[in-house]
Parts: C-alpha cells; sequence; structure tokens
C-alpha cells in the first residue's frame, strides 16, 4: 500500500503536455490506484482470516502446477517484452496472448487465434488513432 501511495504521488512529477487529453501519468496512476486497492482487500482478507485460522501459512513451491504455470507466465511475458521491439507488436503480441490463453487452460485453438488476432488489433488501432501512440513494429518498419 505505501508502494503504491508513493506511485501515485510520484506521477504527478510527469511532464505536462498541451493539447494531449491522455498524459503520461493516466496508466501508472491507474495503476497505483488498483494496486492500493488490491493491497487494501489482501491486507483485510488477511486480518480476517487471521483471526478465524491459526494453521500453518501455505508455502510458495514449483511443486504447485499453478505456481509452475505463473512462472512461465512471467517468462512469456519477459520474452515478449525483450522481442517487442525486434518482431514489432502485430507480430508478437497474437503469439503472446495466444499462449497466455493456452497457458490458464483455453484449449478452443480456433477462438484462442481469433480473439489473439482482434485483441491485437483492436489494441494497435486504439493506440494509433485515438490515443495517436505508435506501436513499434519491428522488422515491418521498413
Amino acid at each position: 500500500m505505501v508502494f503504491a501511495a508513493v506511485a501515485y504521488r510520484y506521477t504527478f512529477t510527469f511532464k505536462k503536455f498541451i493539447n494531449v487529453p491522455v498524459g503520461p501519468e493516466f496508466f501508472p496512476r491507474f495503476l497505483s490506484i488498483g494496486l492500493f486497492i488490491c493491497s487494501l482487500a489482501l491486507l483485510l482478507t488477511n486480518l480476517k482470516d487471521t483471526q478465524r485460522n491459526t494453521g500453518e501459512a501455505k508455502t510458495l513451491s514449483l511443486k504447485d502446477a499453478g505456481m509452475r504455470r505463473m512462472v512461465i507466465g512471467v517468462g512469456a511475458v519477459l520474452v515478449y517484452a525483450l522481442l517487442w521491439n525486434v518482431l514489432g507488436f502485430l507480430i508478437i503480441t497474437p503469439f503472446c496472448l495466444f499462449g497466455l490463453m493456452y497457458l490458464v487452460g483455453t484449449r478452443e485453438y480456433k477462438t484462442m487465434t481469433i480473439v489473439s488476432v482482434v485483441a491485437t488489433i483492436v489494441i494497435y488501432l486504439v493506440f494509433k488513432y485515438l490515443l495517436g501512440i505508435e506501436m513499434p513494429m519491428g522488422f515491418l518498419e521498413s
């Protein structure tokens, strides 16, 4: 919660742009508010459960299938971030989305393909035409 509050406060130091409806502070501010709310919910849940439950706490282990999926998901997002500028948003994003959907257990491949491609196109168009932000195109730029 402290980190979220500090991050929120820091967004007020971002440079302001004239005639820009959504500035660079919008998304970090939105995330810090969400982080604060989620942290507060976890704190309240933990306080409530602590009063009821005196058993041992669960430990984090890679033996747990959910933990392995989480580590693979974080790795996939890191690879996505590293390849973003090389391959470009339009190439790498559908593969990442498809992989993450597979990772969470979806096995309807036709639906997964359609959602991955359509989501990528919608995100690209929103950023390019609505927000005026160019997405990296990788080798497609030339």
